[in-house]
């Protein structure tokens, strides 16, 4: 019987409390009123960044209530295939997946992606929302996932060692009105890893975002790994992004292939200085279940 890693439970109890805290928060706005004044408002930052999304990092948004976005997830082979395979474009890995805002702060995704056959479910919490007024300066969230690769290179490996687990406490700020930066610690566990790679990674990810129009922007993105990740490496990406209507388009260039969170931070095998970059797109498309308004709430 396999066990987890310790510091995964660890990992877990600290995720725990600080889930706490956002009540604890929430009962400053209500000062004023005990006192008999108005209360203060606090507006809440707004689009920090196009889509939930950076380009493979989880981004500081989260789907709104009521809403679902389908994600389509694109990378082509390696532009040092060269001409005979049209420098990647004979090849190709996706993911189609999907998002669910289920009450204000809080959803849910699933997916699939064609590397490994893999399949990954995860939940992406806020904690603490950003205000215009720095009253709260960071947006907090918290994010647990867990995939399975379902793929038959080895027959013999058990259900459970198919299990992968990551957990993310995603923190950043809209430093400007056209400059967002996020930091994510990372922490991700394989059940079953190759000789010589550590069962259990350590990464930080760091992703950036800079508005050039209203509906346009340049976002990049990377990750590096602490402890022992054997022959992988340390994904590197950038990116454009196009808001067409309900649409949002990502085009970008990245050395990993994978598009879940445990496998482009701890199976990325490329690296740019060998040509083994990739060519790929995002494709997001949100379509309205319940009335978001039924949930919105602006300022706290």
């Amino acid at each position: 019987m396999i066990r987890l890693n310790k510091n995964i439970w660890k990992t877990a109890v600290i995720v725990a409390a600080v889930f706490c805290l956002k009540p604890v928060m929430a009962q400053d706005t209500d000062t004023g009123s005990l006192l008999g004044d108005e209360p203060v408002v606090h507006e809440k930052a707004q689009n920090a960044f196009k889509t939930t999304k950076v380009i493979n990092l989880q981004s500081l948004e989260v789907t709104d209530a009521g809403v679902l976005d389908v994600k389509i997830n694109h990378r082509f082979g390696p532009v040092s295939d060269g001409a005979y395979n049209a420098f990647g474009l004979d090849q190709a890995v996706m993911r189609l997946g999907v998002e669910y805002g289920v009450i204000p702060d809080l959803m849910v995704g699933f997916g699939r992606q064609s590397q490994e056959k893999a399949l990954d479910l995860y939940a992406k919490y806020r904690i603490l929302h950003q205000t215009t007024d720095k009253h709260i300066p960071v947006s907090v969230m918290v994010l647990g996932g867990i995939a399975r690769r379902n793929t038959t290179f080895l027959p013999a490996v058990t259900q459970t060692n198919r299990l992968v687990y990551t957990g993310q406490i995603i923190i950043g700020r809209k430093i400007t009105e056209g400059l967002s930066i996020e930091l994510v610690p990372s922490v991700v566990h394989f059940n079953m890893a190759e000789y010589g790679v550590n069962n259990t990674l350590y990464a930080l990810g760091i992703g950036a975002r800079q508005k050039i129009t209203k509906r346009t922007s340049l976002n990049a993105e990377y990750i590096p790994v602490f402890n022992n990740k054997g022959q992988y490496r340390n994904s590197l990406s950038a990116g454009f992004d196009i808001e067409t209507g309900g649409h949002v388009f990502q085009v970008h260039v990245t050395n990993s292939t994978a598009m879940a969170e445990p496998f482009f931070i701890g199976r990325t095998a490329g690296t740019w200085q060998s040509g083994a970059i990739r060519l790929g797109f995002n494709i997001s498309r949100v379509f309205t279940v319940v009335d978001p308004s039924r949930f919105k709430n602006n300022s706290y």
